[in-house]
Formats: C-alpha cells, sequence, structure tokens
C-alpha cells in the first residue's frame, strides 16, 4: 500500500482514480469505509515521512471521513430502490469528471503529436499561384478553439441530477452516429449548431471525445473562415450513417 507517492498524482481525485482502478472498483458503487482508510493511510504515511502534504489531499481527507459517517446513516430509497440520498453522488460525479478530463487531455496530446496535419492550413491567397474564391478560404482551426467552446458549453450545462449519474451511460460510438447524423446532406455541419443539441454535462464530454477520435481518424475536418467565426466540420467521404 505506501509504494504509493503522493508526487505521482496531479491531486485528490487522481490518487482516489488510482485505488479505484487498482483495486477494480465500480466508481458508481465506491465503499467509502473502505476506500477512506486506504487514502487516509496513505496521507498519514507521506507525514510520518515528512513529506509536505498538500492542502486539498488533506481536505479530500476530511471528506471522505465525514462521507464514511454519513453512510451509516439510514437513507430514503426511490420506487427502483436507488438512494435519494446518497450522500457519494457529489464525489462520484467529481471523479467522472475529472476521469473524463484526463482522458480528454491525453486525446488532445495524441492529435497534437500525431495528427496536425489534419487542420486547414493557412495559405497566401494574395498569391499568382493560387487562384480561389477569398470566401472559401478557411484559417487553421486548432485543438485549443475546439475545447475552448465545449469547456464553454460544459460550464453553462445543468447540474447533473443526482439520480441521473446512475441511469446515463453514453458510448462514444453511440456519439459518433449522433455527430454523423446531424449532417445536413452536404457533409456540413457547424460546431454551434451540434453544441445546442447536446442536454447534459454528460453529452458534452462524450460528444468532444467522440469528436476528437474522428478527427483522429479523418473522419471529419473542421475549418473557419475568419478569427472569430463559426467552426465548421466537414464529413469525409465514406463516413457517412
Amino acid at each position: 500500500m505506501f509504494n504509493v507517492k503522493l508526487d505521482n498524482f496531479e491531486g485528490p481525485l487522481d490518487l482516489l482514480l488510482y485505488f479505484i482502478k487498482r483495486d477494480k472498483i465500480d466508481i458508481y458503487d465506491i465503499p467509502i469505509s473502505k476506500i477512506t482508510k486506504e487514502y487516509v493511510d496513505t496521507i498519514k504515511h507521506a507525514k510520518k515521512l515528512n513529506i509536505s502534504v498538500a492542502g486539498e489531499f488533506i481536505f479530500m481527507a476530511s471528506l471522505l471521513t465525514r462521507l464514511k459517517t454519513r453512510m451509516l446513516l439510514p437513507r430514503r430509497e426511490d420506487e427502483e430502490g436507488l438512494d435519494i440520498d446518497d450522500p457519494r453522488v457529489n464525489l462520484v460525479d467529481q471523479l467522472i469528471q475529472y476521469k473524463t478530463f484526463k482522458k480528454i487531455a491525453n486525446q488532445l496530446k495524441i492529435i497534437q503529436n500525431n495528427n496536425k496535419d489534419l487542420f486547414y492550413r493557412p495559405v497566401d491567397i494574395n498569391s499568382s499561384d493560387i487562384k480561389m474564391n477569398p470566401n472559401e478560404f478557411l484559417r487553421e482551426v486548432s485543438l485549443f478553439d475546439i475545447s475552448k467552446i465545449f469547456k464553454e458549453a460544459l460550464s453553462n450545462a445543468p447540474i447533473t441530477d443526482s439520480l441521473d449519474i446512475h441511469r446515463e451511460k453514453i458510448s462514444l460510438t453511440e456519439q459518433k452516429i449522433f455527430i454523423i447524423a446531424n449532417f445536413d446532406k452536404k457533409g456540413n455541419l457547424s460546431l454551434d449548431k451540434l453544441i445546442k443539441k447536446l442536454k447534459s454535462k454528460l453529452e458534452i464530454i462524450v460528444t468532444f471525445l467522440a469528436l476528437l477520435e474522428m478527427i483522429r481518424t479523418a473522419e471529419l475536418v473542421c475549418k473557419q473562415k475568419d478569427t472569430f467565426g463559426q467552426i465548421e466540420m466537414k464529413l469525409s467521404i465514406g463516413a457517412e450513417a
């Protein structure tokens, strides 16, 4: 147990996810008593070694201890037998979002390193060697342009209902089909139009991951006529549903 080094983790959620993955725990049904003991023991061991422990790790330890106590109290259930007052809901929501954002970060690194040529690159439209309509000129769209829009959509999305965390599950394959289905007959779709169809944080996150995967596999390309214009997506031949 004490081979765990806090320096290897970005924060308390990262450490909790490590325990969950290592012990093959169902993230929707976390054994709070067990994971609290492991987490607190790890923090105590770090302190014994005179290792500086960030305040966020200590705060999470106190939060887990409170959750452990609340889990011992009687709770209400709905007609389906699900806990209405499950004290783990907020923690589960945070863990799922952190896990997803971590996956997004890794996806971004992969795409940036290996797929730089998937986007339209700027050209000199004044060059005598190039004959094109200025309206067809497309500036390069960066991953940061795309992620910024999704981040804004995520911050404006409604807060997930506590029971929906257990019920709402969306796969990448489902969202890829959803994305393709929204392209018009010419294979065009604006990113803004797509995002307006997303109703929850989970839908936004999974759609972002599906979109990154489609860009990585060249199923679609992103383009933009001007710096502050809408990001338009073009479906590649063969990617139609």
